[in-house]
């Protein structure tokens, strides 16, 4: 019985809470309680929680706000929120303890309006939307905050071992481009032709026991790309391989592998994000780890640019020596904004094994021996670089 006890002193509890909550409200704008039914919410409780992706803020609510009643204005630090048709109980002062934000702030200006306060440590990303009440949870304004890039936390390692990703792209949901093009049943898909071929390159680097092999997915499951992100900064790796096939159905003569590397004004862009962001984390490059501050973020970005290079040379040379050379575009720039591609002290390349759009290519690419081919002359690629990497500081 005693569980039980505890059970139904916690639904009081909450239910206590609730009511502080409308008859707080109600002393606070001096209406009468007849006017809480009506359309007016009431925010009354401020949470939070953090993962290795965002802090989420949680603002409870007595009955439901429109998102078009809440504006957001985001100046220097601190993002403003005006909220139209919802009191407060009171206010709200609510400390944070994450990386990203430091305080949460829920100010009534009238019975009818409140304004809420969300005070950044850095500039970042954010997004505000509502949850519907479901079951004993009340109506939820939700705001979620996510880093701008990964801050990367490692050492110098004592032993002779690189970490290479190896990230098979698209996945789950998203399955990258298809043939037919746009077709809801198509009957070849970009995701399953990345993981054949990414799976094979980790089981010829395995052959190598100084090189340890982390996968961004093993099956055919959806990851976003700042995860995939957060992976390679996770493991300290010395390399960050993304495979891919491409389609371009305007241009079905298109064909053949192309490596990938982020362009100078890519890197440009993250130099000025990681200036704004990373004003005191850990950063490690394939020469040394340090921790960075916005005089070294150049340093950073430098050998991230450069050092990618050499890992995109060393892959193309290996290609053309296990597939037809005909066959190899060499490499090329990204000028799209791809996030694995342009996190500082992360050497990285994206490699397109081929064009879905042409006959030729789409043959090939479902076929085993051609996989293995592309497969093995990444995984030497690799191989060839990281080994070149053996005469400076490890991190782990």
């Amino acid at each position: 019985m005693e569980p039980t006890n505890l059970r139904d002193e916690g639904r009081m509890n909450e239910r206590r809470e609730l009511l502080k909550a409308i008859l707080g409200s109600i002393f606070l704008s001096g209406l009468p309680a007849e006017a809480l039914a009506g359309k007016r919410a009431v925010i009354y409780r401020v949470r939070y929680s953090n993962t290795p992706e965002r802090t989420r803020v949680v603002l409870d609510c007595t009955g439901e706000v429109r998102r078009k009643d809440i504006k957001d204005h985001f100046s220097g630090r601190t993002l403003w929120l005006d909220i139209r048709n919802a009191g407060a109980v009171r206010k709200l002062v609510k400390r944070i303890k994450s990386p990203l934000i430091s305080e949460v702030k829920v100010i009534p200006v009238s019975h009818s309006r409140t304004k809420v306060k969300v005070v950044f440590k850095e500039s970042h990303r954010f997004r505000v939307f509502g949850l519907r009440s479901c079951g004993r949870r009340p109506f939820r304004i939700v705001i979620d905050i996510f880093p701008e890039f990964v801050p990367i936390s490692c050492q110098v390692r004592k032993t002779p071992t690189r970490v290479v990703v190896i990230d098979p792209g698209h996945g789950g949901k998203d399955p990258g481009a298809v043939w037919p093009p746009r077709s809801k049943h198509p009957k070849i898909r970009e995701k399953d032709i990345t993981l054949a071929i990414a799976l094979k390159v980790r089981k010829y680097l395995r052959k190598y026991p100084d090189i340890k092999v982390v996968m961004t997915r093993t099956r055919d499951v959806y990851v976003p790309l700042l995860k995939r992100a957060e992976i390679a900064a996770k493991s300290c790796a010395d390399a960050f391989v993304s495979i891919h096939a491409d389609s371009m159905p305007n241009y079905p003569d298109w064909s053949g592998v192309t490596v990938f590397k982020a362009s100078p004004r890519l890197f440009a862009k993250a130099q000025r994000t990681a200036k704004e962001v990373a004003k005191r984390v850990r950063l490690c490059s394939d020469v040394m780890c340090w921790s960075i501050s916005p005089l070294l973020i150049n340093m950073a970005t430098t050998v991230t640019f450069a050092e990618s290079s050499r890992l995109a040379q060393a892959i193309v040379e290996s290609l053309k020596a296990h597939v037809n050379d005909e066959l190899i575009n060499g490499i090329k720039d990204m000028h799209r904004n791809i996030v694995v591609l342009k996190t500082p002290g992360r050497p990285a390349v994206l490699i397109e094994c081929g064009f879905l759009t042409n006959p030729i290519d789409r043959r090939r690419l479902v076929k085993g021996w051609y996989q293995d081919e592309i497969a093995r002359g990444i995984a030497q690629g690799i191989e060839r670089y990281l080994n070149s990497l053996n005469k400076v500081a490890y991190a782990r």
